[in-house]
Protein backbone atom coordinates (compact mmCIF):
# COMPACT_ATOMS: atom_id res chain seq x y z
CA UNK A 1 0.00 0.00 0.00
CA UNK A 2 1.34 3.74 -0.76
CA UNK A 3 2.56 5.79 1.92
CA UNK A 4 0.98 9.15 2.50
CA UNK A 5 3.03 12.38 3.05
CA UNK A 6 1.93 15.13 5.16
CA UNK A 7 3.40 18.50 5.63
CA UNK A 8 2.45 19.72 9.51
CA UNK A 9 2.94 23.18 10.15
CA UNK A 10 3.89 24.24 13.84
CA UNK A 11 5.27 27.43 14.74
CA UNK A 12 6.07 26.02 18.27
CA UNK A 13 8.44 22.67 17.95
CA UNK A 14 11.75 21.82 19.38
CA UNK A 15 14.02 23.60 20.45
CA UNK A 16 11.42 25.51 22.00
CA UNK A 17 9.76 23.23 25.07
CA UNK A 18 6.86 23.28 26.89
CA UNK A 19 3.20 21.73 26.76
CA UNK A 20 2.41 23.09 23.02
CA UNK A 21 5.07 21.19 21.69
CA UNK A 22 4.11 17.89 22.60
CA UNK A 23 1.45 17.29 19.97
CA UNK A 24 3.36 17.82 17.11
CA UNK A 25 6.46 16.18 18.03
CA UNK A 26 4.32 12.58 19.17
CA UNK A 27 2.62 13.14 15.46
CA UNK A 28 6.21 12.99 13.70
CA UNK A 29 6.83 10.19 15.74
CA UNK A 30 3.89 7.95 15.83
CA UNK A 31 1.98 8.71 12.74
CA UNK A 32 4.74 6.59 10.01
CA UNK A 33 4.14 3.45 11.66
CA UNK A 34 0.29 3.96 10.06
CA UNK A 35 1.69 4.86 7.02
CA UNK A 36 1.81 8.53 6.96
CA UNK A 37 5.20 10.01 6.63
CA UNK A 38 5.80 13.31 8.52
CA UNK A 39 7.71 16.73 7.44
CA UNK A 40 7.50 19.57 9.81
CA UNK A 41 7.52 23.45 8.82
CA UNK A 42 8.12 25.47 11.50
CA UNK A 43 10.03 28.43 12.41
CA UNK A 44 14.00 29.24 12.72
CA UNK A 45 15.27 30.36 16.64
CA UNK A 46 13.14 32.35 18.06
CA UNK A 47 13.45 33.87 21.65
CA UNK A 48 11.60 31.71 23.71
CA UNK A 49 10.70 31.00 27.72
CA UNK A 50 11.42 27.86 27.90
CA UNK A 51 13.84 25.31 25.72
CA UNK A 52 14.12 21.46 25.13
CA UNK A 53 16.71 20.81 22.64
CA UNK A 54 16.85 16.98 24.10
CA UNK A 55 13.41 16.72 22.65
CA UNK A 56 15.10 16.73 19.15
CA UNK A 57 17.76 13.49 19.92
CA UNK A 58 15.42 11.22 18.95
CA UNK A 59 13.72 12.60 15.77
CA UNK A 60 14.52 12.68 11.98
CA UNK A 61 15.96 16.11 11.44
CA UNK A 62 16.06 15.69 7.78
CA UNK A 63 12.46 15.70 8.11
CA UNK A 64 12.05 19.36 9.77
CA UNK A 65 11.75 22.67 7.76
CA UNK A 66 12.60 26.05 9.69
CA UNK A 67 12.13 29.55 7.81
CA UNK A 68 12.32 32.70 8.70
CA UNK A 69 10.36 35.15 10.34
CA UNK A 70 9.87 38.95 10.49
CA UNK A 71 7.49 38.33 14.22
CA UNK A 72 8.43 39.78 17.68
CA UNK A 73 10.20 37.18 18.92
CA UNK A 74 12.25 35.70 16.14
CA UNK A 75 13.41 39.34 15.79
CA UNK A 76 14.69 39.52 19.19
CA UNK A 77 16.45 36.34 18.99
CA UNK A 78 18.05 38.23 16.06
CA UNK A 79 19.01 40.75 18.38
CA UNK A 80 20.85 38.65 20.87
CA UNK A 81 17.74 37.82 23.06
CA UNK A 82 17.61 34.44 23.78
CA UNK A 83 15.08 34.24 26.31
CA UNK A 84 11.97 35.84 27.63
CA UNK A 85 10.64 36.50 31.29
CA UNK A 86 6.89 35.69 31.74
CA UNK A 87 7.22 39.29 33.28
CA UNK A 88 7.73 40.68 29.43
CA UNK A 89 5.46 38.85 27.76
CA UNK A 90 2.91 40.50 30.20
CA UNK A 91 4.20 44.07 29.42
CA UNK A 92 3.81 43.11 25.60
CA UNK A 93 0.25 42.60 25.52
CA UNK A 94 -0.62 45.64 24.24
CA UNK A 95 2.17 44.93 21.28
CA UNK A 96 0.68 41.70 20.77
CA UNK A 97 -2.93 42.63 20.39
CA UNK A 98 -1.41 45.09 17.46
CA UNK A 99 -1.12 42.30 15.15
CA UNK A 100 -3.88 40.13 13.66
CA UNK A 101 -4.71 37.23 14.08
CA UNK A 102 -1.83 37.19 16.41
CA UNK A 103 1.93 38.36 16.62
CA UNK A 104 3.03 35.01 14.73
CA UNK A 105 1.68 36.48 11.59
CA UNK A 106 4.96 37.54 10.06
CA UNK A 107 6.14 34.44 9.85
CA UNK A 108 3.44 33.75 7.51
CA UNK A 109 4.94 34.86 4.21
CA UNK A 110 7.87 33.20 4.94
CA UNK A 111 6.23 29.59 5.71
CA UNK A 112 4.17 29.86 3.11
CA UNK A 113 7.26 30.46 0.52
CA UNK A 114 9.14 27.26 1.96
CA UNK A 115 6.15 25.32 2.36
CA UNK A 116 5.33 25.89 -1.64
CA UNK A 117 8.95 24.68 -2.17
CA UNK A 118 8.30 21.57 -0.46
CA UNK A 119 4.65 21.10 -2.04
CA UNK A 120 6.12 21.35 -5.66
CA UNK A 121 8.67 18.99 -4.71
CA UNK A 122 7.22 16.48 -2.00
CA UNK A 123 3.21 16.07 -3.87
CA UNK A 124 1.97 16.28 -0.26
CA UNK A 125 -1.40 14.36 0.05
CA UNK A 126 -2.59 16.68 3.20
CA UNK A 127 -1.56 19.71 5.36
CA UNK A 128 -1.77 19.43 9.02
CA UNK A 129 -1.98 22.85 10.86
CA UNK A 130 -2.08 22.94 14.48
CA UNK A 131 -2.78 26.20 16.55
CA UNK A 132 -1.90 27.96 18.79
CA UNK A 133 -0.28 30.05 17.04
CA UNK A 134 -3.73 30.76 14.47
CA UNK A 135 -1.34 32.34 11.95
CA UNK A 136 -0.22 28.83 11.41
CA UNK A 137 -3.96 27.91 9.51
CA UNK A 138 -3.41 31.21 7.15
CA UNK A 139 0.01 29.41 6.01
CA UNK A 140 -1.97 25.86 5.35
CA UNK A 141 -5.43 28.03 4.01
CA UNK A 142 -2.81 29.91 1.46
CA UNK A 143 -1.60 26.69 0.51
CA UNK A 144 -4.45 24.59 0.28
CA UNK A 145 -6.03 27.13 -1.96
CA UNK A 146 -2.86 27.14 -4.29
CA UNK A 147 -1.90 23.42 -4.00
CA UNK A 148 -5.17 22.06 -4.54
CA UNK A 149 -4.26 20.09 -1.20
CA UNK A 150 -6.52 19.33 1.28
CA UNK A 151 -5.47 20.83 5.00
CA UNK A 152 -6.76 19.12 8.85
CA UNK A 153 -6.90 22.34 11.04
CA UNK A 154 -5.96 21.11 14.83
CA UNK A 155 -7.08 23.50 17.79
CA UNK A 156 -5.03 23.31 20.84
CA UNK A 157 -6.91 26.61 22.19
CA UNK A 158 -9.75 28.32 21.27
CA UNK A 159 -8.38 31.51 19.54
CA UNK A 160 -5.19 32.00 22.54
CA UNK A 161 -6.27 30.01 26.11
CA UNK A 162 -9.02 32.40 25.92
CA UNK A 163 -11.80 32.74 23.54
CA UNK A 164 -12.31 36.09 21.13
CA UNK A 165 -14.39 37.69 23.27
CA UNK A 166 -12.60 37.18 26.37
CA UNK A 167 -9.46 38.04 24.28
CA UNK A 168 -10.23 41.49 22.63
CA UNK A 169 -11.92 44.74 24.27
CA UNK A 170 -13.55 46.21 20.62
CA UNK A 171 -16.10 44.17 19.37
CA UNK A 172 -14.77 45.05 15.62
CA UNK A 173 -12.14 42.43 16.89
CA UNK A 174 -13.81 39.90 18.27
CA UNK A 175 -15.89 39.78 14.93
CA UNK A 176 -13.10 39.67 12.80
CA UNK A 177 -11.76 36.89 14.81
CA UNK A 178 -15.04 34.68 14.79
CA UNK A 179 -15.15 35.47 10.88
CA UNK A 180 -11.48 34.02 10.60
CA UNK A 181 -12.84 31.09 13.19
CA UNK A 182 -15.53 30.62 10.60
CA UNK A 183 -14.06 31.10 7.85
CA UNK A 184 -10.71 28.40 8.68
CA UNK A 185 -13.41 25.64 9.80
CA UNK A 186 -14.89 26.20 5.97
CA UNK A 187 -11.87 25.75 4.00
CA UNK A 188 -10.33 23.20 6.20
CA UNK A 189 -11.57 19.49 4.87
CA UNK A 190 -11.47 18.43 8.93
CA UNK A 191 -10.82 19.84 12.29
CA UNK A 192 -9.56 18.82 15.04
CA UNK A 193 -9.41 19.83 19.18
CA UNK A 194 -8.21 19.09 22.17
CA UNK A 195 -11.36 19.07 24.37
CA UNK A 196 -15.35 18.61 23.95
CA UNK A 197 -15.75 22.93 24.80
CA UNK A 198 -13.19 23.91 22.01
CA UNK A 199 -14.94 21.61 19.79
CA UNK A 200 -18.65 22.59 20.87
CA UNK A 201 -16.89 26.33 20.29
CA UNK A 202 -16.10 25.57 16.68
CA UNK A 203 -19.41 23.33 16.31
CA UNK A 204 -17.31 21.00 14.02
CA UNK A 205 -14.59 18.70 14.32
CA UNK A 206 -13.54 15.75 16.36
CA UNK A 207 -12.26 15.67 19.38
CA UNK A 208 -8.54 14.20 20.14
CA UNK A 209 -6.98 14.64 23.56
CA UNK A 210 -3.41 15.35 24.16
CA UNK A 211 -1.29 12.51 25.16
CA UNK A 212 1.47 10.99 27.51
CA UNK A 213 4.79 9.84 26.08
CA UNK A 214 5.07 5.60 26.06
CA UNK A 215 8.68 5.40 26.32
CA UNK A 216 9.01 8.40 28.79
CA UNK A 217 6.33 7.03 30.70
CA UNK A 218 8.30 3.80 31.70
CA UNK A 219 10.16 6.38 33.94
CA UNK A 220 7.62 6.15 36.22
CA UNK A 221 8.44 3.88 39.24
CA UNK A 222 5.83 1.41 40.97
CA UNK A 223 7.82 1.49 44.67
CA UNK A 224 7.91 4.50 47.06
CA UNK A 225 9.95 3.97 49.61
CA UNK A 226 9.90 6.75 52.51
CA UNK A 227 8.72 7.31 55.61
CA UNK A 228 7.42 10.46 54.37
CA UNK A 229 4.27 11.10 51.79
CA UNK A 230 5.54 13.68 49.02
CA UNK A 231 2.90 15.72 47.11
CA UNK A 232 4.45 16.64 43.51
CA UNK A 233 3.78 19.50 41.63
CA UNK A 234 4.27 19.24 38.43
CA UNK A 235 4.69 21.96 35.11
CA UNK A 236 4.49 25.62 35.08
CA UNK A 237 2.75 27.57 37.84
CA UNK A 238 1.23 30.38 36.55
CA UNK A 239 -2.37 32.37 36.27
CA UNK A 240 -3.79 29.73 35.03
CA UNK A 241 -2.37 26.73 36.83
CA UNK A 242 -2.67 27.59 40.64
CA UNK A 243 -0.66 26.55 43.85
CA UNK A 244 -2.96 28.40 46.29
CA UNK A 245 -5.86 25.80 46.48
CA UNK A 246 -2.69 23.23 47.45
CA UNK A 247 -1.58 25.53 50.06
CA UNK A 248 -5.31 26.23 51.52
CA UNK A 249 -5.86 21.90 51.95
CA UNK A 250 -2.46 21.67 53.46
CA UNK A 251 -3.54 24.47 56.13
CA UNK A 252 -6.60 22.39 56.72
CA UNK A 253 -4.69 19.28 57.21
CA UNK A 254 -2.16 21.18 59.62
CA UNK A 255 -5.61 22.17 61.15
CA UNK A 256 -7.13 18.75 61.65
CA UNK A 257 -3.75 16.60 61.95
CA UNK A 258 -0.35 18.31 62.94
CA UNK A 259 1.03 15.26 63.59
CA UNK A 260 -0.07 13.94 60.15
CA UNK A 261 0.79 17.13 58.43
CA UNK A 262 4.58 16.70 59.67
CA UNK A 263 4.93 13.50 57.08
CA UNK A 264 3.69 15.66 54.06
CA UNK A 265 6.92 16.67 51.71
CA UNK A 266 6.00 19.01 48.01
CA UNK A 267 7.87 18.55 45.36
CA UNK A 268 7.71 21.51 42.70
CA UNK A 269 9.13 21.03 39.49
CA UNK A 270 8.56 23.40 36.48
CA UNK A 271 8.66 26.66 36.02
CA UNK A 272 7.39 29.00 38.40
CA UNK A 273 5.49 32.10 36.33
CA UNK A 274 3.48 33.16 39.61
CA UNK A 275 4.66 36.12 41.15
CA UNK A 276 2.57 36.04 43.74
CA UNK A 277 4.16 31.98 44.47
CA UNK A 278 6.39 32.63 47.42
CA UNK A 279 4.28 35.23 49.15
CA UNK A 280 1.45 32.69 48.94
CA UNK A 281 4.02 30.03 50.47
CA UNK A 282 4.57 32.69 53.17
CA UNK A 283 0.94 33.65 54.00
CA UNK A 284 0.12 29.82 54.50
CA UNK A 285 3.54 29.70 56.19
CA UNK A 286 4.50 26.63 53.85
CA UNK A 287 7.79 27.85 52.62
CA UNK A 288 9.69 24.88 54.60
CA UNK A 289 7.66 22.10 53.03
CA UNK A 290 8.51 22.85 49.71
CA UNK A 291 11.60 21.64 47.63
CA UNK A 292 11.42 23.97 44.71
CA UNK A 293 13.23 22.32 41.59
CA UNK A 294 12.44 24.92 38.88
CA UNK A 295 12.08 23.61 35.48
CA UNK A 296 13.93 19.83 34.16
CA UNK A 297 14.11 18.57 31.40
CA UNK A 298 11.22 15.80 30.95
CA UNK A 299 13.32 12.85 32.30
CA UNK A 300 14.42 14.88 35.25
CA UNK A 301 11.44 15.80 35.95
CA UNK A 302 10.19 12.26 36.39
CA UNK A 303 13.16 11.14 38.45
CA UNK A 304 12.63 13.76 40.97
CA UNK A 305 9.01 13.05 40.88
CA UNK A 306 9.18 9.32 41.54
CA UNK A 307 9.36 9.94 44.91
CA UNK A 308 5.93 11.25 45.17
CA UNK A 309 2.92 9.38 46.28
CA UNK A 310 0.11 11.89 45.03
CA UNK A 311 0.22 14.36 42.27
CA UNK A 312 -1.33 17.83 42.30
CA UNK A 313 -2.92 20.03 39.69
CA UNK A 314 -5.16 23.40 40.45
CA UNK A 315 -6.29 25.11 37.07
CA UNK A 316 -8.09 28.70 37.55
CA UNK A 317 -11.52 28.50 37.32
CA UNK A 318 -11.77 31.48 34.94
CA UNK A 319 -9.62 29.77 32.41
CA UNK A 320 -10.47 26.05 33.00
CA UNK A 321 -13.14 25.41 30.65
CA UNK A 322 -11.73 23.88 27.61
CA UNK A 323 -8.33 23.71 29.29
CA UNK A 324 -7.04 20.30 28.83
CA UNK A 325 -3.01 20.76 29.97
CA UNK A 326 -0.55 18.47 28.89
CA UNK A 327 0.67 17.35 32.73
CA UNK A 328 -2.55 15.49 33.08
CA UNK A 329 -1.97 12.86 30.94
CA UNK A 330 1.34 12.64 32.47
CA UNK A 331 0.23 12.39 35.93
CA UNK A 332 -2.35 10.21 34.73
CA UNK A 333 0.74 7.91 33.49
CA UNK A 334 2.37 8.01 36.38
CA UNK A 335 -0.22 5.55 38.36
CA UNK A 336 -0.34 7.70 41.59
CA UNK A 337 -2.55 9.31 43.10
CA UNK A 338 -4.10 12.83 41.77
CA UNK A 339 -5.66 16.05 43.68
CA UNK A 340 -7.02 18.41 41.83
CA UNK A 341 -8.66 21.76 41.74
CA UNK A 342 -10.95 21.84 39.53
CA UNK A 343 -15.12 22.55 39.36
CA UNK A 344 -17.34 19.63 38.49
CA UNK A 345 -18.06 21.22 34.82
CA UNK A 346 -14.27 21.26 33.55
CA UNK A 347 -12.66 19.20 31.11
CA UNK A 348 -10.30 18.15 33.54
CA UNK A 349 -12.84 16.99 36.58
CA UNK A 350 -14.32 14.88 33.28
CA UNK A 351 -11.60 13.09 32.40
CA UNK A 352 -10.60 12.19 35.59
CA UNK A 353 -13.70 10.19 36.11
CA UNK A 354 -12.84 7.54 34.79
CA UNK A 355 -9.49 7.58 36.27
CA UNK A 356 -9.14 6.02 39.65
CA UNK A 357 -7.66 6.86 42.87
CA UNK A 358 -8.40 10.55 42.30
CA UNK A 359 -10.18 13.47 43.80
CA UNK A 360 -11.30 16.51 42.72
CA UNK A 361 -12.01 19.83 44.56
CA UNK A 362 -12.84 23.42 45.11
CA UNK A 363 -13.61 25.21 48.37
CA UNK A 364 -16.82 24.39 48.73
CA UNK A 365 -15.96 20.54 49.15
CA UNK A 366 -12.10 20.89 50.92
CA UNK A 367 -13.02 18.76 53.96
CA UNK A 368 -13.81 16.05 51.60
CA UNK A 369 -10.60 16.21 49.79
CA UNK A 370 -8.83 16.98 52.74
CA UNK A 371 -10.04 13.41 54.13
CA UNK A 372 -9.30 11.83 50.51
CA UNK A 373 -5.43 13.00 51.10
CA UNK A 374 -5.36 11.84 54.90
CA UNK A 375 -6.65 8.44 53.87
CA UNK A 376 -3.86 8.64 51.14
CA UNK A 377 -1.09 8.61 53.77
CA UNK A 378 -2.60 6.36 56.36
CA UNK A 379 -2.38 3.51 53.35
CA UNK A 380 1.32 4.86 52.35
CA UNK A 381 3.32 3.50 51.11
CA UNK A 382 1.20 3.12 48.52
CA UNK A 383 0.59 0.86 45.76
CA UNK A 384 1.77 2.44 42.20
CA UNK A 385 0.63 1.49 39.20
CA UNK A 386 2.14 3.61 36.29
CA UNK A 387 0.27 3.21 32.87
CA UNK A 388 -2.80 1.07 33.67
CA UNK A 389 -3.93 -0.64 30.84
CA UNK A 390 -7.23 1.05 31.05
CA UNK A 391 -5.24 4.53 30.51
CA UNK A 392 -4.02 3.40 27.38
CA UNK A 393 -6.40 5.62 25.14
CA UNK A 394 -4.13 8.71 26.57
CA UNK A 395 -1.14 7.54 24.30
CA UNK A 396 0.77 9.35 22.37
CA UNK A 397 0.20 6.33 20.04
CA UNK A 398 -3.47 6.41 20.25
CA UNK A 399 -3.59 9.63 19.64
CA UNK A 400 -1.68 8.96 16.36
CA UNK A 401 -3.91 6.18 15.85
CA UNK A 402 -7.17 8.70 15.92
CA UNK A 403 -4.98 11.23 13.67
CA UNK A 404 -4.50 8.43 10.99
CA UNK A 405 -8.02 7.70 10.78
CA UNK A 406 -9.09 11.44 10.18
CA UNK A 407 -6.26 11.98 7.74
CA UNK A 408 -6.75 8.74 5.54
CA UNK A 409 -10.35 9.67 5.39
CA UNK A 410 -9.62 13.41 4.46
CA UNK A 411 -7.59 11.99 1.49
CA UNK A 412 -9.71 9.50 0.56
CA UNK A 413 -12.63 11.96 0.40
CA UNK A 414 -9.99 14.53 -1.60
CA UNK A 415 -9.17 12.00 -4.67
CA UNK A 416 -13.22 10.96 -4.66
CA UNK A 417 -14.02 14.30 -5.78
Amino acid sequence: MKRLKILLIAYYFPPLGGAGVSRPVALLKRLPKFGIDVDVLTVKKISYRTYEPELLDDLDRSRIYRTGSFDPQRIMYLLGMRKIKEKTISKGRSLIDSFFPDSKVGWVKQAVKVGRVLAENKKYDLLLSTSPPISTHLVAKKLSKEFKIPYIADFRDYWTSYKPEDWYSQEKDITRAKKLLNEICKTASGVTSVSNPIQGYLSTGEVIYNSYDENRAKLWNDKIDSSLFYIGVLGTLDKLCLIEPLCQLLDSIRKQNVEVFKKIKILQVGNINDHQFYETLEKYKLKDLFGIHNQKNREDTIQILNKASMLYMGLNPKFENGIVTTRIFDMIASGRAIIASVTKQSEVATLLQDVPNTYCFTHENLPEAVQFVLEKISISPMKINPIPVTLLPYSSNTMAVKFSVIIKKVISENKRS
